[in-house]
């Protein structure tokens, strides 16, 4: 049973009508959202890897050479605003890891394939770094986890070695238009898009959407590392995490799916006033540390 907290949030969602505005109107509501100031304990500076800009947030005690790469949403026309870098600065502080958020180039100014460039170069640049594969956890929420994904496929082509393991949250892996969910999960998705792809398209632009780089739903998953998918019953993006289970089962990868019953997209970054969201940042948590500690 969902919770009291879980249905107004949802209620608020509903009136809030976020989305269905121009890429100008959204970036233009994302830089009035006010920072609530990162967590206590956590050091934050902006750096470059491999010529990529990002930023790295380190928690007090972190594991050295040890790192979560993290791929933001945005439909690859956002940046990274106050709310997503307080929530990445969370999962830092709470999993005792440094995470490195990647401020990739962004749609339109930006065009495909730019963003996906700066993905595989910043993993390139941690390997020469100091970090080992294995040491590294993929994470990403939204579109970011579509990149993320395309990041790996790509990197897999050029026999670069697989990270110890793939997070991701609500992912958007389909960007033909096509997922089933955009119809079956319409009404309950607090979000109530008008065009569920919305200013993604500006990135898709026309290029061929079923291309792996663009949508990696369509990619050979094999050789892939192990995931952990968050979906949400009420997300009109559940298809792509449902599907990418499906494929990755049938490449022979060890992939955990869980879908939250009447939660929404990215309801994880609710976590401090949902309680199914800090439960399931917590098994994030205890997913990545599981392996990386």
């Amino acid at each position: 049973m969902a919770s009291l907290q879980s249905a107004l949030v949802r209620f608020l969602l509903r009136r809030s009508d976020i989305w269905n505005k121009t890429l100008s109107d959204i970036r233009k509501d994302m830089e009035k959202i006010k920072s609530k100031g990162l967590p206590d304990g956590v050091e934050f500076k902006k750096d470059t890897i491999n010529d990529v800009c990002v930023e790295k947030i380190v928690p007090c005690g972190a594991l050295k050479n040890k790192a979560i790469l993290y791929f933001h949403g945005g439909g690859f026309c956002l940046g990274i605003y106050s709310s997503n870098r307080e929530f990445v600065a969370r999962i830092a502080k709470e999993s005792g890891l440094q995470v490195i958020l990647v401020d990739y180039r962004l749609a339109p100014e930006h065009p495909f394939p730019e963003a996906l460039e700066d993905a595989v170069s910043v993993y390139k640049g941690l390997l020469q770094e100091s970090c080992h594969p294995k040491d590294i956890i993929v994470m990403g929420d939204s579109s970011g986890c579509g990149l993320a994904l395309s990041a790996l496929l790509v990197l897999k082509q050029s026999s670069m070695a697989m990270p110890l393991a793939a997070a991701f949250i609500t992912p958007v892996f389909d960007f033909t238009g096509k997922s089933e969910s955009f119809k079956t999960r319409a009404k309950k998705d607090p979000f109530k898009l008008t065009d569920p792809l919305g200013i993604a398209k500006i990135y898709v632009e026309d290029n061929e959407p079923t291309s792996a780089v663009i949508s990696p739903l369509y990619g050979q998953l094999d050789g892939l590392p192990p995931m952990l998918v968050h979906a949400a019953d009420y997300d009109v993006f559940l298809c792509d995490s449902i599907k990418l289970q499906e494929k990755a089962l049938k490449a022979g990868i060890n992939i955990e799916l869980k879908v939250w019953t009447k939660m929404w997209h990215i309801f994880h970054m609710q976590a401090s006033i949902v309680p199914e969201a800090q439960k399931a940042m917590n098994e994030i948590y205890t997913y990545i540390n599981e392996r990386l500690k």
